[in-house]
């Protein structure tokens, strides 16, 4: 019914559509989060997680149902690309962030350059740090023909 480039992507929707709902379930479990820069407040009503839970087995029973019917492969990914993916992009993000940058949006303080962007080019620096040690680790494992596993 599909060839390979269909079905490749045609997975790679479902895939997104799962990761998606997941990531919805992970909320309504934690509905309130404080971290350093942001705050999640939790404005879920019961009656509406119980219809979100709903939804989303009905999505579940969809993604299955085309799943097999149409013989979807899985993706596989690695936990650090799972977890590592995006830095990149926050890489690009943070050259973006530099008081030269912040120019655009106005004037901008003179004193700001000595407080700023250091520290902007040290949390570049560690997202293409993080990246190349993911990176150099999976390389030397794969040329050593070593699996990435749990120990």
């Amino acid at each position: 019914m599909l060839n390979d480039a269909q079905r490749t992507s045609l997975g790679i929707v479902m895939r997104m559509l799962e990761e998606k709902m997941r990531a919805i379930e992970a909320r309504l479990a934690q509905p309130e989060e404080r971290a350093l820069t942001f705050e999640v407040r939790n404005d879920l009503t019961p009656a509406m997680v119980q219809v979100l839970r709903e939804k989303i087995d009905e999505v579940y029973v969809l993604i299955r149902a085309l799943r097999d019917r149409l013989a979807l492969p899985p993706t596989v990914k690695s936990a650090s690309r799972d977890a590592l993916t995006g830095l990149m992009p926050l890489w690009v993000v943070l050259q973006e962030s530099t008081s030269e940058r912040l120019r655009r949006y106005g004037e901008v303080d003179p004193s700001l350059a000595h407080v700023l962007d250091p520290n902007i080019d040290a949390l570049a620096r560690l997202m293409v740090e993080m990246d190349d040690a993911a990176r150099s680790d999976a390389q030397v494992m794969s040329a050593n023909g070593v699996k990435k596993g749990p120990a």
